[in-house]
């Protein structure tokens, strides 16, 4: 396949979102995390819920800041000013003490993305883990937290 110009220009845009997306979870800065969404937005943790709008996607990072987020290779599809993306991604969870790193979780984000006055956004988040989701929570602490936005 031949890239353009403005299409390599695109993908790596939605590669820094995705990049700067991942360190705002990290921090669980619900505020910063909410910027890479349109306002609109959806983001659905699958067998969880749907968040919509950039206040209840900050709400869930909210929630997130134990782990660290990985994303790698990225299949990213641009049509005009739209795209979607689909990309691995990977939980990691620290214990207490910071002395060890934990693998919690693999699974997949499939995205629809808006191009925007602000650059690329999420108009569409879906994460899918290959793992029980409530086991996954359990081990990163933050199932009561999840289990109480569920119920809004």
């Amino acid at each position: 396949m031949k890239y353009d110009l403005r299409a390599l220009s695109d993908i790596a845009e939605i590669r820094q979102l995705n990049a700067s997306y991942n360190r705002a979870a990290d921090r669980g800065d619900g505020e910063a995390y909410s910027t890479h969404f349109t306002p609109d937005a959806e983001f659905e943790i699958v067998g969880n819920r749907v968040y919509r709008g950039r206040k209840e996607i900050a709400m869930a990072a909210n929630a997130t800041n134990v782990t660290v987020h990985v994303t790698t290779e990225p299949e990213i599809e641009v049509r005009g000013d739209t795209a979607t993306q689909r990309v691995r991604m990977l939980s990691i969870v620290s214990d207490q003490q910071n002395q060890r790193n934990e693998f919690v979780s693999s699974g997949w984000y499939e995205d629809e993305l808006e191009r925007t006055e602000e650059g690329w956004k999420f108009r569409v988040r879906r994460a899918k883990l290959d793992l029980d989701l409530q086991m996954v929570f359990g081990k990163m602490g933050i199932a009561a937290a999840f289990e109480s936005l569920a119920g809004r």
